[in-house]
């Protein structure tokens, strides 16, 4: 009877969506879980997302950081502070974020709204004046590069910023994927129009070509780093390139 019990239950969670919200929430509230921090990404915009992170990309980033509870994590492109915040939420009370802009926009986003965080520091330099007291001499554990897009900028920062990477530091690097013809809507036939991209082929364009030759410049230099791509012609992808320094798992 129990078991039986026990299964209608799992049907029921396994079906319902609101019944899955009760148990989660009756979880939280005595104490045999602890809340994600994700209602912030239902506001995020996925098809029609240009330039900040897409909700898919930022849920990935979210599951990447609690995964990897990382210290410090180093963000180039703070803009409206979306995936900013989306660090925040994932992030582990004794981490810091150190967001690098150089939008007045953003830097008085950064100062007015996200003053409420102690983990939280806006320095509002370029990211090709990156040096490490910025960050207290701290080894980096993550960085996300999401600003220039432009492949000599890029270089120049990630060359004044390697010596200080963790030895398993892992770097995200957006904007590296390609749209798919049959997914593009009115708002990425402007972004065309307006912007130098690449068509790859017929049906293939890449938005942000800087920042794919970033990646293969990065896995091509003497450093031992390898890729994994977040990308995806199913739908409208903007895509994440994800690298970590090469090393056997039974060294």
């Amino acid at each position: 009877m129990i078991t039986q019990l026990k299964s209608l239950i799992r049907q029921l969670f396994y079906r319902s969506a609101l019944f899955r919200g009760i148990v989660g929430f009756g979880s939280v509230m005595v104490g045999r879980t602890k809340g994600l921090g994700m209602f912030h990404l239902l506001s995020y915009r996925e098809d029609d997302a240009i330039g900040p992170l897409q909700r898919d990309e930022a849920l990935a980033l979210f599951g990447i950081i609690r995964t990897l509870r990382p210290r410090v994590v180093v963000e180039f492109g703070f803009f409206h502070g979306h995936s900013a915040f989306n660090f925040l939420q994932a992030l582990p009370e004794d981490g810091r974020l150190y967001s690098y802009d150089i939008d007045a926009d953003s830097m008085q986003r950064a100062r007015r709204e996200f003053a409420f965080d102690r983990r939280f520091s806006f320095i509002g330099k370029s990211q090709t004046a990156f040096v490490p007291g910025d960050i207290g001499g701290q080894a980096i554990d993550f960085v996300f590069f999401d600003a220039a897009h432009e492949l000599a900028l890029n270089i120049e920062t990630f060359t004044r910023l390697v010596a200080h990477l963790a030895a398993d530091a892992t770097i995200a690097i957006h904007d590296t994927g390609l749209w798919q013809r049959e997914h593009l809507a009115a708002i990425h036939q402007t972004f065309i129009r307006d912007n130098p991209g690449e068509w790859r082929s017929e049906e293939l364009y890449a938005h942000q070509p800087g920042e794919r030759a970033f990646v293969d410049w990065i896995v091509a230099g003497p450093h031992g780093f390898a890729a994994l791509h977040l990308h995806s012609t199913r739908t409208l992808r903007h895509g994440l390139s994800l690298l970590q320094r090469s090393r056997p798992l039974s060294g």
